[in-house]
């Protein structure tokens, strides 16, 4: 290897300082075509550059570490770990909220009527202050896997206006309406991702919030994996959840979560509690879907239209009304 100038030297260290001051790191391949465009009269090409970086920082295995400094040093070119989720936070409910309507499952045109007329009434009646919808408002059912017949197919051509109109409604019916993304949510945003990769035109395009903008919409949309806190409540979709689906669906998430739970996706109305060995108590609850019962692709189901309403007092203790619907009533769960 040949031994560098000490100006060459003294050009690679000082790019290095500059990402040890900033915090930011890199590859030693990325600072090589940075050295190529601030110094093209020392390096002629990335390959030259980079064979001076690794030459610069002795990459051949030989020199030992001296310390931290060399630590930090090395680790400004290495490159950042891969974050798929920039934000897992919990999104909060603000307090102000205190008597929500829960739907889910409405799976945009394949929505039940008497299910939504039931429900948004009877949300109406008991004064709901806001709607959380739990996920798989909207289908896109033409990105589905499942087999697709085209009348169907046709018409899911406006399941957009369908989207901004329920939600129009809602917002008007309710005043506040959080959206959480489910798994069918997330199939336009998956495709369109994947598409952008190969036309940039398509990036902007995969933004669910764009999707179902309207004039005047103050909807709060809530990333698929991130927990809905409503005072001691966590709200899940289910998707999210590796252990929770089987038959005793509502039982299976509550062993999983260890906490107060409302859940979705597996369209069946059910409730648990459990009570740990220091005497305290905490349910999981299932929501019942919002759509009609009699999917093509699973003709034969288990499935209940169902909603709940959940009254939140200031600490953070929630009663929660698990309902279910049968033919063109509603019953407790």
């Amino acid at each position: 290897m040949n031994e560098l100038k000490p100006y060459v030297i003294e050009i690679i260290e000082n790019a290095i300082d500059v990402y040890k001051r900033t915090g930011i790191s890199t590859s030693k391949n990325e600072l090589a075509k940075t050295l190529v465009v601030l110094h093209p009269d020392v390096f002629k090409n990335v390959e030259a550059a980079r064979g001076a970086v690794r030459n610069a920082l002795h990459c051949n295995g030989t020199i030992k570490y001296s310390g931290t400094e060399q630590l930090i040093r090395d680790y400004a070119l290495m490159q950042m770990p891969v974050v798929e989720l920039e934000n897992i936070e919990p999104y909060v409910i603000p307090s102000i909220y205190k008597n929500a309507l829960l739907i889910a499952d409405v799976h945009s045109l394949f929505y039940s009527p008497i299910a939504r007329d039931l429900a948004y009434d009877y949300g109406i009646k008991r004064g709901c202050d806001c709607v959380i919808i739990d996920g798989d408002y909207m289908d896109f059912y033409g990105l589905s896997r499942f087999d697709k017949t085209p009348t169907t197919l046709e018409r899911f051509y406006n399941e957009r206006e369908w989207g901004i109109d329920n939600l129009q409604l809602l917002q008007k019916l309710f005043s506040k309406v959080f959206l959480k993304s489910g798994n069918h949510d997330l199939r336009r945003q998956l495709y369109f991702a994947k598409m952008g990769l190969q036309v940039d035109d398509f990036k902007e395009l995969a933004n669910y919030e764009d999707y179902l903008f309207f004039n005047g919409s103050t909807v709060d949309f809530i990333e698929d994996y991130r927990i809905i806190h409503y005072g001691k409540l966590n709200i899940i979709h289910g998707h999210e959840m590796s252990r929770g689906g089987g038959v005793h669906v509502a039982h299976n998430r509550l062993i999983s979560a260890f906490d107060n739970i409302c859940s979705a996706h597996s369209h069946r109305v059910q409730s648990d509690t459990k009570k740990t060995i220091n005497g305290e108590v905490y349910g999981s609850w299932s929501l019942g879907c919002m759509c009609n019962l009699n999917a093509r692709y699973s003709p034969m189901n288990e499935w209940l239209n169902g909603f709940a309403v959940c009254q939140k007092e200031d600490n953070g203790f929630f009663e929660f009304e698990n309902k279910k619907i049968i033919g063109n009533k509603i019953f407790s769960a």
